[in-house]
């Protein structure tokens, strides 16, 4: 996710600048401190008085930068979530094999702390800026898992006039409604029949609309 940058004061704000020297390493510092706490105690019971002494900084140096707490989350949760994006579309060479590799991904990351907490942040409805930051993340991972299954059907492995996005949809719904909405553990074996269900149907389906 792009984060833009502000433009009403540059010493202030960093979102989106590239700084080099010691105001980088302090903001890396900081960012990291708040993932630190976050993992640990939550977004409710987060204080910029404790990021600020793990970070080795005043907390001035802290408000500075971010005025308000929601502000400071959730650059943090960008940072996290744009380190991460590398290792969320896999590229194997097979659709089967590129949707089992990111749900394999994803159901790794849900296993620490610091993601679980995000989600638990990003669905608290506790502030309106969290809330927007939740629904540009969630669309953006579906269209990650939408372009997924389009190469797949780039390269011939489904019908060209299959809809990339409700395949994609009808694999990560029940993998995400088990794990975020019931607490269940999914499994490897799960997931391979799942994928392995919604794409044999999808193919099935196209042949009998006398689709080649």
């Amino acid at each position: 996710m792009e984060v833009e940058a502000t433009t009403d004061n540059p010493e202030r704000r960093t979102t989106g600048v590239q700084r080099r020297g010691r105001a980088a390493r302090v903001v890396s510092a900081i960012l990291a401190a708040t993932d630190q706490e976050l993992a640990e105690v939550g977004y409710a019971a987060l204080r910029i008085e404790d990021i600020a002494k793990r970070a080795g900084v005043n907390k001035t140096t802290v408000y500075r930068r971010w005025p308000s707490k929601v502000e400071l989350v959730c650059e943090a949760i960008k940072n996290h979530m744009q380190e991460r994006a590398a290792d969320s579309f896999p590229d194997t060479g097979t659709l089967r094999s590129d949707l089992l590799a990111y749900f394999r991904n994803v159901l790794k990351s849900m296993k620490h702390p610091l993601y679980r907490s995000i989600l638990l942040t990003l669905n608290s409805h506790l502030d309106p800026a969290l809330d927007d930051l939740g629904r540009q993340l969630r669309a953006k991972n579906r269209k990650f898992r939408s372009d997924l299954v389009q190469r797949g059907i780039e390269r011939g492995e489904l019908p060209r006039t299959v809809d990339a996005a409700l395949v994609a949809d009808l694999v990560s719904s029940p993998i995400l409604l088990r794990v975020l909405h019931h607490g269940e553990t999914v499994t490897t074996s799960y997931i391979e029949s799942l994928v392995d269900t919604v794409l044999a149907g999808t193919a099935a389906n196209a042949f009998r609309a006398g689709i080649n």
